[in-house]
């Protein structure tokens, strides 16, 4: 099932975390660079994606993030250096706030799955930050990586700690009762593009970098990585583990290739590679309610249902 997203390049995709046919997709003219943003809420009707709500920015759209105590609300990272936050029961207009967050672009928000109450953002800005809808300015500002963040992710099993990368090359670890981070891994000699927590080890993170690996990391023994996976012949720009299955991760890249692989695998962890995008492929997320179903998005200003 596609859908096209007219006039703006797509960045990132995210499920709903309540309703198994709606998806939301974060977007941005001219690749993001200069232009308008578009915060889409796209439903899979049965016949097709329909786009239920599209909301309109100044500057371009990097990430997007549902809230995970109210089905309507929806979290938008802006070229900007703001946070924009959505009711998508209505089909176009204004924010319900805009949050002044980061002095450079925000390039990644995250819903706490745990403590429903919280998000963290992630800029070029060098800091990530841990907020309240409810609060105006930031609970807490996490200070260390010396490259820009590209992403944020919550671990789906401690409601204080997540997990940032970053243009530095670094793995980090925080808790948000602590100021510092509890960890560091040397994760990859270039960018770190994307991270995610496996959902069935909490000790288990997967990043992804422009030195087009994935490499899956066992923070009790952070020396060495547990498996470097290969196959993109690109930037791995995003990387997800399924709600599903503990083995199971899709990635994208700027090789315009979606990947699926399966490290219970023994002999070959590449299962399925999916090139049906024209563009640089920047966003995936699997739907929590429909086993094996993705979204992709592309900046060939398309997104993508597909069941893998």
């Amino acid at each position: 099932l596609r859908s096209a997203t007219e006039g703006f390049a797509c960045f990132a995709v995210e499920f709903s975390p309540f309703e198994e046919n709606k998806f939301a997709c974060a977007a941005g003219q001219n690749f993001g660079i200069v232009g308008n943003g578009r915060q889409y809420v796209f439903v899979n009707d049965g016949r097709g994606l329909r786009i239920q709500s599209a909301f309109d920015t100044q500057d371009g759209l990097f990430d997007c993030a549902w809230s995970e105590e109210n089905e309507r609300i929806l979290l938008s990272a802006s070229g900007d250096g703001s946070l924009k936050i959505w009711d998508t029961a209505q089909p176009s207009g204004r924010p319900i706030q805009s949050i002044p967050a980061h002095e450079k672009e925000v390039y990644s928000v995250h819903w706490n799955p745990m403590a429903k109450d919280t998000f963290v953002s992630g800029s070029w800005d060098l800091t990530a930050k841990l907020w309240s809808p409810r609060r105006p300015a930031p609970i807490m500002v996490f200070a260390e990586h010396t490259g820009g963040i590209y992403d944020t992710v919550w671990s789906p099993s401690n409601p204080r700690v997540f997990a940032s990368v970053a243009g530095d090359g670094a793995l980090k670890i925080w808790d948000t009762n602590e100021r510092h981070s509890v960890q560091t891994v040397l994760a990859h000699h270039n960018e770190v593009l994307s991270c995610d927590w496996n959902k069935y080890e909490e000790n288990v993170v997967v990043t992804g970098s422009v030195d087009k690996t994935i490499k899956i990391w066992d923070l009790r023994n952070p020396r060495q990585e547990l498996t470097t996976l290969s196959g993109h012949s690109l930037a791995v720009r995003r990387v997800k583990c399924s709600p599903h299955f503990g083995g199971v991760i899709a990635s994208c890249s700027y090789d315009m290739s979606v990947i699926i692989w399966d490290t219970a695998a023994p002999r070959e962890p590449l299962v399925r590679r999916i090139d049906h995008h024209t563009e640089f492929v920047q966003g995936i997320d699997f739907n929590l309610f429909i086993e094996g179903q993705i979204a992709t998005c592309s900046w060939d200003q398309t997104v993508d249902i597909i069941n893998v």
